[in-house]
């Protein structure tokens, strides 16, 4: 068995056996298809118009726009001074001063923490992507479980339609004498409660079909068109699958950027031991000298500044070294920590995969072909009076419990894979980050 090909879900007619079972495949058969909307179609619908992925864009958007906020020389000082009482110099009264000082960061400060929030910006994104991937697993999820439900409803109104059967040929046979009121009555009571389990079911469709709108952003009342095919495709080898993980899971990519940005952060942290340097200069306005012959009377003074910004608080400064390195280790830790959730989360995937296609074949293969030939041996015999109705009617019942099983099972299989699409990131979308 090859637990990696490409197999359908598609309808099943089921096993139709009783005297009308014909004229119902014909029905069947000629009853219009309408083809819904693919899953890849309504991920798209749920990409553009769901409101929370929309947030964590705008997030990542906000994100983006950080570097050319921290990753800049601080703004520069500029004041101006105007002497109330000028003070008289050699050269005439100083009346005015325009300061301008400029702060400039240690070497190398300003690329550490303009590369620490390009990493953060980055992670952002990582945290958009898996919000995306989330989204369209859901998506997914929820169209698989409406198609089982639609599923379950046609072949419960098919066994429904079965039963009535039954119930016209246990009357005809009461009527001739040739079986008991009983009959009749359980009969009559297996269609009522089949009949109970459609409304119940119905009702389940209802929820899911809001939950649908509530993911695309659509009117909850809104009739949902799912496809009446899923297709699940090859998933790879397990080597294949974790090698896809470690490169393209959006959730470990985020926590490798903020590693990496928690790495510059301890860089910059290092560089705050060091001054910050303080370029400026004044210009001073200077009136006319009252005496008279004064060499440059009247000229305008220019002092150049230089300065340094001293971390004398050693102790503060070795702390922010320890906690960046702390947080550097964290970091890391998440980053593990994350890989082993990944890791497990791919084999418990890939064993519900399997435990689905050995579910689907034993009922497909084995079970439901036995159960249909009992039921026609035991239809044959009850027409020469030689066969229990009570017992036609539980192998009829364990008919529709193994059609409904083998729905699951394949529906199971359908949502595994989805499942490892979403850890592997298949869904992920090419970062675009402006420069």
């Amino acid at each position: 068995m090859n637990r990696y090909r490409t197999t359908e879900i598609s309808r099943p007619w089921g096993q139709l056996v009783s005297v009308s079972g014909l004229c119902l495949m014909v029905l069947l058969m000629f009853s219009p298809v309408v083809e819904g909307q693919s899953v890849a179609e309504l991920q798209q619908e749920a990409a553009e118009n769901n409101p929370e992925l929309k947030a964590r864009y705008q997030q990542y958007l906000a994100a983006m726009e950080q570097p050319q906020i921290s990753g800049v020389l601080p703004d520069p000082e500029v004041s101006f001074s105007y002497f109330i009482k000028p003070i008289e110099t050699r050269v005439g009264p100083q009346q005015a001063r325009v300061s301008v000082k400029q702060m400039l960061p240690w070497f190398g400060s300003l690329g550490s923490q303009r590369s620490a929030t390009e990493l953060q910006a980055r992670a952002a994104f990582e945290s958009f992507q898996e919000a995306r991937n989330r989204l369209f697993y859901q998506v997914e999820k929820t169209v698989t479980e409406l198609y089982e439900l639609e599923e379950s409803i046609r072949l419960s109104r098919e066994n429904a339609m079965i039963l009535n059967s039954l119930v016209e040929i246990s009357l005809a046979r009461y009527e001739t004498n040739r079986a008991t009121q009983v009959d009749v009555l359980r009969a009559q009571i297996e269609e009522e409660d089949l009949q109970i389990q459609i409304e119940l079911l119905e009702n389940d469709r209802k929820v899911l079909n809001r939950k649908l709108n509530e993911l695309l952003n659509r009117p909850g009342n809104e009739a949902a068109d799912i496809p009446d095919t899923l297709l699940t495709e090859e998933i790879g080898s397990k080597q294949e699958l974790l090698n896809s993980i470690s490169r393209q899971n959006p959730d470990l990519s985020r926590l490798r950027y903020e590693e990496a940005s928690k790495a510059e952060m301890r860089s910059l942290a290092k560089k705050n031991n060091r001054p910050d340097i303080m370029l400026g200069f004044d210009y001073i306005f200077t009136g006319e000298s009252d005496l008279p012959n004064v060499a440059n009377s009247g000229e305008d003074a220019i002092m150049v500044m230089a300065g340094l910004k001293v971390p004398i608080f050693g102790r503060k400064n070795r702390s922010g070294v320890r906690q960046a390195e702390q947080k550097v280790q964290e970091a890391e830790y998440r980053r593990q920590s994350m890989e082993n959730v990944l890791e497990t989360s791919l084999e418990s995937s890939l064993s519900d995969y399997d435990d689905a296609i050995s579910r689907y074949e034993l009922y497909d293969q084995t079970q439901i072909q036995r159960i249909g030939q009992a039921i026609e041996i035991m239809m044959e015999a009850y027409a020469s009076d030689r066969a229990d109705f009570e017992e036609i009617l539980r192998m009829q019942r364990k008919q529709l419990d193994y059609q409904l099983r083998r729905l699951q099972a394949k529906t199971d299989q359908y949502t595994a894979a989805a499942y490892i699409a979403y850890l592997i990131g298949k869904h992920n979308v090419k970062e675009i980050i402006e420069e």
